[in-house]
């Protein structure tokens, strides 16, 4: 008898363990409603470090014409280029700072980082020593400043809105209108970090992956056109901070929403019936992963595509990896504001390298 109540107090004491272990974890939500949790959960961000690469992993455009062979020449620097970053952010006060580094392979290998600073009203570019280029030892190694307010004024045009929390929330509710309408069971699903390759520091709760192909393409436009881009107009109708940051107007909006019924009444069917004939491959597949907090921390995205036409032919593949590190947490800048001896303006610059811009600083 004792045995027995042994057994039975035993067989109790894990099952008791059992559900209080099964409380403490969580069941993956389903694919659209972990996406959308985590959309609106990234409003909540305040600061952050953050990483990230482009790679061209096909791009194949015959050259043709008089220029070909500087047209092959530039296209093989585009196969071999890799563009990679690290940075930090902090909302309040704002400031940004961004590491940009491009490394070209081939004969001319040559790797050059370009670090950018920017704060609410001015931003900061480091000329970077590119040998291939003549820039005087004077200039090489410091920051060409550029003040917001005084480039704006001088363009006769508002200043530039560079609230990096406002972008994000902007973009937030994009991906949530576009969310809202994708069929969820033709183009997302719940996938193992270990089977579409996280790297081992990515720490995911829920890793959601989006596909698109070729096949699919027509129905997806269709719905990016009757549901997706009127909600898209909608939202900028409705939130004037937006349209103030995108410098749009109510007039454009007006017209997009022309043009947008336009499209609805027969005029998209033959656009996409000549991009069908005329794309050959299709395939885009992103992996969001999402952490315990619900915030998104990783995405990578592969686009792949190839078309024949009249006008072009050939294809192109990219990869584009971003991971967010330290949410919420103090971040880790490397740069900071730049000091007084360490700045040029633009003005300075220009007259250092003479004719070296071509009257590019003109462009800002």
């Amino acid at each position: 008898m004792f045995k027995r109540k042994m057994g039975f107090a035993l067989v109790a004491l894990m099952l008791t363990i059992a559900l209080a272990l099964s409380g403490c974890t969580t069941k993956d939500k389903s694919p659209k409603d972990a996406l959308q949790s985590s959309m609106s959960k990234s409003a909540d961000i305040k600061s952050y470090n953050f990483t990230g690469s482009m790679v061209f992993e096909d791009f194949n455009f015959p050259a043709e014409g008089d220029g070909a062979a500087e047209a092959a020449a530039a296209l093989n620097l585009m196969k071999s280029a890799e563009l990679s970053w690290t940075g930090a952010y902090r909302a309040d006060p704002m400031l940004m700072e961004l590491n940009l580094k491009l490394a070209l392979q081939g004969d001319l290998a040559i790797t050059f980082n370009i670090p950018v600073v920017m704060t609410q009203k001015k931003v900061w570019i480091k000329v970077p020593n590119i040998p291939m280029l003549p820039i005087p030892e004077t200039v090489v190694d410091k920051f060409i400043e550029l003040d917001l307010e005084q480039l704006a004024e001088e363009a006769g045009q508002p200043l530039p809105n560079v609230d990096v929390a406002k972008s994000q929330k902007f973009a937030n509710d994009l991906m949530e209108i576009v969310f809202k309408h994708v069929d969820a069971d033709t183009h997302l699903k719940t996938v193992k970090a270990k089977d579409v390759g996280l790297p081992s520091d990515v720490n995911a709760s829920q890793v959601v992956q989006f596909h698109l192909d070729q096949s699919q393409l027509e129905t997806f436009v269709n719905t990016v056109i009757e549901k997706i881009a009127p909600e898209v107009i909608e939202l900028l109708s409705t939130n004037a901070e937006y349209r103030d940051m995108l410098q749009l107007k109510q007039e454009d909006l007006d017209q997009a929403k022309a043009e947008l019924e336009n499209a609805k009444s027969g005029d998209a069917s033959e656009a996409i019936a000549e991009m069908k004939q005329e794309l050959k491959k299709l395939d885009v597949t992103v992996n969001y992963a999402i952490d315990k907090k619900d915030y998104p921390i990783y995405t990578d995205a592969k686009i792949s595509a190839a078309i024949e036409s009249e006008e072009l032919t050939g294809s192109v593949g990219i990869k584009v990896v971003s991971h967010m590190t330290g949410i919420n947490e103090a971040p880790k800048f490397e740069i900071g504001e730049p000091k007084a001896e360490e700045v040029m303006t633009l003005e300075e610059v220009e007259a250092e390298m003479g004719g070296l811009l071509g009257g590019f600083g003109g462009e800002f």
